[in-house]
């Protein structure tokens, strides 16, 4: 079965930042690579 290829969007000019920055990583830490290419 063929990977399907997704984007993770994060970061950003605001008091959020570092809260993005985290909440991408863990969002890459936790997805099925088995399933999803990650770009």
């Amino acid at each position: 079965m063929e990977k399907l290829r997704v984007g993770i969007v994060f970061g950003g000019k605001s008091a959020e930042h570092e809260v993005s920055l985290q909440s991408a990583k863990n969002i890459v830490d936790a997805i099925d690579k088995s399933r999803f290419d990650v770009v």
